[in-house]
């Protein structure tokens, strides 16, 4: 891995998605791209609008806002500040700054990057209050490289936990994984079957196979009932792990950090999520 997108909510980086971004930017001696940005209505330069199919041109610009030179100022003190901690650590860092959020950018980025990570905590950014919100779905979605959801807090990752179902996107994000990060197979490998129909044995034994191939110690997992309920509860036991889902689990990531019991998850992250497409 080479190249790190560290997306940023609001003006400073949050210091559990920094901290994350340095400890694998320090396993695998890549550099971090610091991708800032800061939510406003208002744009840099006068923009043409629409109201009622009629057309009109926005004069009134973000420079035009109180406190703007202010805020601007504190942005360009944290990114001294992001690039001054990279440096302290030895990690090869720039950042990049655009006004308002926009996905189109991150994703044009993140097809020339090996892993995106974000914070899910984006509580505090107008428009993010939901989990997964908006902008967050989005990126999951249309990313073009595996985008890690950072934990709330840092901590050494001892298991991967593989969300698995049968699927070809389940098996790819194994492998993808595997592949981007194999400084991590250290760890204990517990492949999770999250799905409500059966494995055939035989698939169980060639998962285990090529799991064994790449990680020193293994385990398989078979979860009864809700998956989402079943996955809650087996994640809640579990300590310093990092989950892995495939594509095939875009609207199971939705409803799992929506669970109504999901509040340490919603709230402050215990595990980061690597989620990737096939």
């Amino acid at each position: 891995m080479e190249k790190i997108l560290l997306v940023v909510f609001g003006p400073a980086p949050a210091a559990n998605s920094l901290d994350f971004a340095c400890y694998l930017s320090g396993m695998t001696r890549s550099r971090i791209k610091g991708y800032f940005f800061e939510s406003s209505q208002y744009a840099d330069r006068p923009v043409m609008k629409q109201v009622y199919g009629m057309p009109y041109v926005e004069t009134i610009v973000s420079g035009d806002l109180p406190g703007y030179e202010t805020m601007r100022r504190t942005i360009e003190d944290n990114i001294r500040s992001f690039q001054h901690t990279c440096e302290e650590k030895g990690i090869p860092a720039s950042a990049h700054y655009v006004h308002t959020p926009v996905l189109d950018e991150i994703i044009t980025e993140s097809r020339f990057a090996d892993l995106i990570i974000v914070d899910a905590a984006a509580s505090d950014v107008p428009g993010f209050e939901e989990m997964p919100g908006p902008f967050l779905r989005d990126l999951m979605i249309k990313a073009q490289c595996p985008v890690i959801i950072a934990p709330a807090g840092h901590m050494p990752v001892e298991e991967i936990v593989f969300c698995y179902d049968g699927s070809p996107s389940s098996y790819f994000a194994m492998k993808q994984f595997s592949y981007l990060l194999p400084e991590l197979t250290e760890a204990r490998g517990t492949v999770v079957q999250v799905s409500r129909s059966e494995i055939p044995a035989g698939e169980k034994k060639q998962v285990m196979d090529w799991l064994s191939r790449h990680f020193n110690y293994t385990d398989y997992v078979t979860l009864k009932g809700n998956p989402e309920d079943e996955l809650l509860g087996y994640l809640l036991t579990r300590r310093y792990a990092m989950v892995v889902m495939g594509a095939y689990s875009r609207s199971m990531i939705s409803r799992f950090f929506r669970h109504s019991h999901a509040d340490l998850l919603i709230k402050t992250l215990a595990y980061p999520v690597f989620i990737t497409h096939y």
